[in-house]
Parts: structure tokens; C-alpha cells; sequence
């Protein structure tokens, strides 16, 4: 109490002195241009400076007792003790928003941490995942099998309507052992696949059991090793399957334009060979412009 009333006599000391000062300055003034002035408003002024410097003087002696002091002795340690107490608050402040800060800072760091490693653990995953459905795999099939329009057995088929028209009974779009497919898709045992081979059944894709799928082996030179189970072999064919694979084997590694062959056309010729010296033909890049037939005897020999 004592404190803020010694500051408002030191405002109304400086108040009154400049009046003070003003009115001995008018009482001046007025004596020099010879008009009679009274000295009360002086005099008045005077009084209230005196009065006002008293009464400030009679606060700033008792100011100890604001903070509880018995005596005015003890007011330096007292203020230096509170001015003290302030520094170490606003040090504790800082420090506690630095805290805060460096706190937050971790937590940000630790969240960011947790996602690039929730990310990592989501990309390996999704790796194993896509490693153990073959994703992106370009296969075969090891038997017919109708494409679903969903991941399961009994799902809805893909009706192959030109077929339909032709038979007049229900066809459905399928993949087999002389089409090329790859695994776009995984759900459990099944997969996702698009016909890549042959082209013109390359808008064709549903889901099969992964069981119906096989890998396809490639060669050193990057050409594709045919085995049995790419063929249809019919009764005059199968007796010589060994030999029949091992000679397509050998056109699609060294007959020019032969680097695919179409599967399904493995056949015995009608019009060259005799029965004791067969001759069998197959189809070359069926789906280019340059397709044609390549006839040829079970020991891999070139007819011409």
C-alpha cells in the first residue's frame, strides 16, 4: 500500500512543482507589464509541493512494511530476495518451455520414427505378400479352368459370347496350357490373372486357384522351355512326347521367327511323313504377321 501511494505523491510532486513553477512564471510576467498579481495561487502551489513531497517522503520510510518487514533495514534483502524469486521463476518458465519444446520435438521425432518404421514393416509385407502370391508373374495353367469374377469356387463365370452363338450351349472364358497369364491379384489360395498370350485374349482376366497355375521355365538365352504340360497331346502325338518337346525346344532356339510357337497346334502332318517316318508340324508366332508352320520329324530334323 505504502509503495503505490509514495508513486502517486511522486506524480502529484511533479504536478504541483510545475504549477509551482508556472504560476511564479505568470506572477513574473505580470509585475514586469506593471499588473497587480496576488501571490495566493503561489503561495497555494507552494503548499501543495510541500505537502505532496511530505506525504511521499512519510510513504517511501514505510514501504517496509508492504512486505511484512519490521524494520526498513531489512528492505534491500527483502527486495532482492523478491526480484531474485522473479529471475528464478522466469529462468523456471523458460526452462519449462524449452522442456516442453524439446519434449514435443521427441514426441514428433518418435511418431515420425514409428511411421517410417510402420511403413518398412507395411512394405515388407506387402513383399512377402506379393512374393508369396507371385505378383507380377508371367505363368501357365496345368489344366483347364474357368475364369471366376470372384475369389471363389462357386463364383460367377465370364461368358464367352461368341462362343456361345457358335455352340449354342454356354461357353465360358478360360485359361488352359497354351495360354500365357500373369497374377495381378491375391486373396488367400487364389489369384488374379490377365491373359497376356495369346493377344487376342489378352482382355481376358478373373480369378483361379493358385493350384491351376505352374511356372513357366526360361533358357540362358532368355527363350522359353517348353515341357509336356504345355501341349495337347492326342493319340497320335503322345507316343512321342519326349521327342516332340525336345525338337520344339530346339525350333524355338534356332529356327528364325520361331521365338513363340502356339501350343495348341502341335499336330501329326496329314500330307507329309508316312506312318514309319512321321512328320509333325506347330505353329510360329501365331500372333504376328509373319506366322507360319514349321514341319518337322521327332528327332528335331527340319523338313523342308
Amino acid at each position: 500500500m505504502y509503495q503505490n501511494w509514495f508513486y502517486v505523491g511522486a506524480v502529484i510532486v511533479a504536478a504541483s512543482i510545475a504549477w509551482l513553477v508556472a504560476e511564479v512564471i505568470g506572477s513574473s510576467r505580470a509585475k514586469n507589464s506593471g499588473v497587480r498579481k496576488t501571490g495566493v495561487a503561489v503561495r497555494v502551489a507552494l503548499f501543495v509541493v510541500l505537502t505532496a513531497i511530505a506525504g511521499a517522503t512519510y510513504c517511501y520510510l514505510n514501504i517496509y512494511q508492504d512486505y511484512g518487514l519490521s524494520s526498513r533495514a531489512e528492505l534491500p534483502a527483502a527486495i532482492k530476495a523478491i526480484a531474485d524469486a522473479k529471475a528464478a521463476k522466469i529462468a523456471a518458465d523458460a526452462k519449462a518451455m524449452k522442456d516442453a519444446e524439446e519434449k514435443d520435438a521427441a514426441e514428433r521425432a518418435r511418431l515420425l520414427a514409428e511411421a517410417d518404421r510402420q511403413e518398412k514393416v507395411a512394405a515388407a509385407k506387402k513383399e512377402a505378400e506379393d512374393k508369396r502370391c507371385g505378383m507380377g508373374a508371367v505363368v501357365s495353367a496345368n489344366s483347364r479352368y474357368e475364369l471366376r469374377q470372384e475369389p471363389r469356387d462357386e463364383a460367377e463365370k465370364f461368358l464367352n459370347v461368341a462362343a456361345t452363338e457358335v455352340t449354342k450351349k454356354p461357353q465360358y472364358k478360360n485359361i488352359d496350357a497354351s495360354t500365357m497369364i500373369r497374377v495381378v491379384g491375391c486373396s488367400g489360395d487364389w489369384r488374379e490373372v490377365k491373359i497376356t498370350e495369346p493377344t487376342w485374349l489378352a482382355d481376358n482376366m478373373g480369378w483361379v486357384p493358385a493350384s491351376v497355375l505352374r511356372i513357366v521355365e526360361y533358357g540362358a538365352e532368355g527363350k522359353r522351355v517348353f515341357t509336356e504340360a504345355d501341349f495337347y497331346w492326342e493319340s497320335d502325338t503322345s507316343a512321342y512326347r519326349g521327342e516332340l518337346v525336345a525338337a520344339v525346344n530346339k525350333i524355338v532356339r534356332e529356327t528364325a521367327g520361331c521365338d513363340k510357337i502356339d501350343t495348341s497346334s502341335l499336330a501329326l502332318s496329314p500330307t507329309r511323313g508316312t506312318p514309319r517316318d512321321p512328320v509333325f508340324f506347330v505353329t510360329c508366332n501365331p500372333d504376328g504377321r509373319a506366322a507360319m508352320n514349321v514341319w518337322f520329324r521327332p528327332t528335331g530334323s527340319i523338313v523342308e
